[in-house]
Order: structure tokens, then C-alpha cells, then sequence
């Protein structure tokens, strides 16, 4: 079957329709940008989380329809940029404070899943294949359940129709792990995927670097600045080092693991950006900073080791591999508890735990590719 899979071409509409989430992802970072008494206050997160998953999901959902289906059409181009303008009305209204702006927002995110709805019908009705018409039922079920859902919410009042905004979003969310095996009668095309969402990932390291800017003037230079981009350059080479240079992009497989684990890579790039604010805000909880810390770390690590599945046969994760990376995390949590009093400490910490489980990655790495007959040459190391 890897022999039918061909890299499908990134089309320029695409990466247009990209732009818009350039300012989505840093207004949906703002709702975690604030501390009260020192720490987050949980429905905030919730907030940023339930955005999270609204944003990537609808990105996911234009994505895999173009992956399978996109051409660059008249009307496929139109619901792609009437969707960039809901998107910007909807990161617009991105707010902890819920109840003033619900009933509008929840009308807004009820439009913007019905045009996801309604490009899906047509190529329901263009479609000649049972396998094809089979697929898109199980995407017209689950943007139906969120569209529908999501604008009764907004008919009824805050405290009921909170709860099934909520519910909507989480079960169009989930419905695609239950759907696999109509969605496995229609290939995907996995490289076409890969690329895709690796953009959607250099988007969000955007926003991280935006985040650490701030540090890079001359009344605020120093070693926290130097320690902030070390950290993010490092995360960038342990994805790229994953994504680019390990992983069988001949694989035919739904990439439904690919799909939703980039929901933790997505959250923990984006928490990571925010902590480093936090460890240098002299109110900040500093237990709490350095719990939240690493909870965007092992996010993007859980992810990073979740996606060995579709390593190579040469490159698949052993179980020492494993240990190591996890005792490696364990100890810089544990160091960073320790000295969580100390920011600088606390980021010095940070910094080396990472550059030590990226030469992990590179160790792995140099000794599997010297046994393999893998052509990626090692240049980028």
C-alpha cells in the first residue's frame, strides 16, 4: 500500500487560510497570560483549553477535507475565506468572562462549523463511491452534533446553555476515534498530513518566540534571554529531529495519533510560552509556575514519544530509550521543585533537562541510522 501514497502539494490557499491563525493562537495564549494571587485560576485554563480545541479542531477538519478531497474551486476557496473571517470574529472574542459575550460567540462558532457542514454536504452530493459518501457521513454527523448543539446554546440562557456548548464541542471532538472504520475506507494522505500540521507547529513556535521578545531588549537582556531561545530552539530541534528525519511518512494509516496528540504539542508548546513570563513575575506562585512548567513540557514529550508508532522500523523508541527520556524529565521536575524559589535556577534547570533529552534523541539517533540503511543524511545535527 505505501506504493499508492504520494506527497500531495501544499496548496498556496492553504497557507493563506494559515494567516488567520497567526493571530488566533496568540489571542487563545492571552486567556492563560494572567495570574490571580499568583497562580491561573482553573476556569481560565478550561478556557483556553475548550479554545484550543475549537481552533486546532476546525484547522484539522479544513485540513484533512483538503488532504482528501481539496481542489482549488471557486467554492472552496469562498468557504475558506468567509471561515478566516469568522475566525478572526471568534479570536476577537476570546474572554474569561464568558457570560457578557456567549450567546454572540456561540452564534459566531455555530456559523463557522456550518460552513465546515456545508462544504462537506456538496462533496457529499459530488461524491460517486459508497467508501467516500460513508466518510463524509461520519464528518456531517459530527459537525452536525456541533453546529446544532452549539447554536441551540446560544438560544437558551448562560447556565444552561453553557453546559451544552460545552458538551458539543467535546463529542465532535472525540467522534473521529469512533468513526475509524468508515473514515479507514478512504485514504489519507499521510505526508500531505505530516507537512500540514508541522506548519500549524512552526505557527505556534512563532507565537513562543513573539512570547520571549520581550526579554530580548537592552533594559531587560540577560541570561534568562539567552536561556529562553536555548529552550526553544531546543524544543524546535527535538520535533524537527522527530518529524522530520524519523518518521515513515510512507505509512498508510488514518493518523488519527498524529491528529490528536498535536493537541498536546499545541497546548505544551503554548503553556511553556507563558510560563516563561511567569518565571520572571515576582508575584507568581512559584510551586505553581514550576508545576505548570513542566506540565507543557511533558505535554509536547508525551506527544513526541506517542508518535513513534509511525516511526521507522529503525527508529522505533526501546523501552531503555523510554526510561532514559522519562528519568531525564524527572529529575529537572524534581530540581526544579527544589529550587523553585530561585527563577534563574529554575530555568538553568529547564534548560539543560531539555538539551540533555535532545542529545538523548541525537545518541538514538546516530547509533540506529549507522545500522540502518536509512538515506536521510546527518547534516542537520
Amino acid at each position: 500500500m505505501s506504493s499508492l501514497i504520494h506527497h500531495k502539494r501544499v496548496e498556496f490557499t492553504e497557507l493563506f487560510y494559515d494567516l488567520v491563525f497567526v493571530f488566533a493562537i496568540s489571542k487563545m495564549t492571552g486567556l492563560i497570560h494572567h495570574l490571580d494571587d499568583g497562580i491561573l485560576p482553573f476556569f481560565h485554563f478550561v478556557t483556553f483549553l475548550t479554545a484550543l480545541i475549537l481552533l486546532v479542531n476546525t484547522w484539522m477538519v479544513q485540513t484533512i477535507f483538503t488532504n482528501r478531497y481539496g481542489k482549488n474551486s471557486l467554492f472552496n476557496m469562498l468557504i475558506m475565506f468567509v471561515d478566516m473571517g469568522l475566525l478572526m470574529l471568534i479570536s476577537n472574542s476570546f474572554t474569561t468572562n464568558w457570560q457578557g459575550i456567549f450567546h454572540n460567540f456561540s452564534l459566531i462558532v455555530s456559523l463557522l462549523s456550518g460552513t465546515l457542514f456545508l462544504q462537506y454536504a456538496v462533496q457529499y452530493i459530488q461524491s460517486k463511491t459508497d467508501q467516500d459518501r460513508q466518510l463524509i457521513k461520519s464528518f456531517l454527523y459530527m459537525l452536525g452534533i456541533r453546529t446544532g448543539g452549539v447554536f441551540i446554546a446560544s438560544l437558551l440562557p448562560y447556565r444552561i446553555g453553557i453546559g451544552i456548548y460545552f458538551a458539543a464541542i467535546f463529542i465532535s471532538f472525540i467522534m473521529p476515534i469512533f468513526t475509524r472504520k468508515s473514515m479507514s475506507q478512504v485514504p489519507i494522505n499521510f505526508p500531505h498530513l505530516v507537512e500540514r500540521i508541522a506548519l500549524l507547529v512552526i505557527i505556534t513556535f512563532g507565537e513562543m518566540i513573539v512570547g520571549i521578545a520581550d526579554f530580548f531588549q537592552t533594559d531587560t537582556f540577560g541570561l534568562h534571554s539567552i536561556l529562553f531561545l536555548f529552550m526553544v530552539v531546543l524544543l524546535f530541534l527535538i520535533y524537527f529531529g522527530e518529524f522530520d528525519h524519523v518518521l515513515d511518512e510512507s505509512l498508510n494509516t488514518l493518523g488519527l495519533r498524529l491528529i490528536y496528540s498535536h493537541y498536546l504539542i499545541f497546548s505544551g508548546i503554548l503553556m511553556l510560552t507563558v510560563s516563561m513570563t511567569f518565571l520572571t513575575e515576582h508575584e507568581a506562585n512559584h510551586l505553581f509556575v514550576v508545576g505548570f512548567l513542566y506540565t507543557g513540557l511533558f505535554a509536547f514529550l508525551l506527544a513526541i514519544i506517542l508518535n513513534g508508532v509511525y516511526n521507522k522500523p529503525a527508529y522505533k523508541w526501546t523501552r531503555s530509550y523510554r526510561i532514559v527520556y522519562w528519568s531525564l524529565f524527572g529529575l529537572g521536575l524534581l530540581g526544579s521543585l527544589i529550587f523553585a524559589n530561585s527563577p534563574l535556577m529554575v530555568t538553568i534547570i529547564t534548560t539543560t533537562t531539555i538539551f540533555l533529552i535532545w542529545i538523548h534523541f541525537i545518541r538514538f539517533y546516530i547509533k540506529n541510522h549507522r545500522q540502518s540503511n536509512d538515506s536521510h543524511e546527518l547534516h542537520w545535527i
